[in-house]
């Protein structure tokens, strides 16, 4: 079975509670955004559906070239 590494850069973003993961590879590979503000919505998405599973995940926002992670005001990182 072949191994596969990706390196992810992080960076802060102007909301403490966000959070920028930069994969280096195209998030939505069309220049698109999608922002998941509920799990519900992330049925087209098994990728924002797993981090919704992580607690205190709210919301998730995908970028062409990176991801944004927002959590509960009172949770560390």
């Amino acid at each position: 079975m072949a191994r596969r590494f990706l390196f992810i850069k992080t960076a802060d973003t102007p909301n403490p509670d966000s959070l920028k993961f930069i994969p280096g590879k195209p998030v939505t590979g069309d220049g698109s955004t999608v922002d998941f503000s509920n799990i519900r919505y992330t049925t087209i998405s098994p990728l924002a559906r797993q981090l919704f599973q992580v607690d205190g995940v709210i919301r998730v926002f995908f970028a062409n070239d990176f991801i944004s992670v927002t959590k509960i005001e009172d949770l560390e990182w």
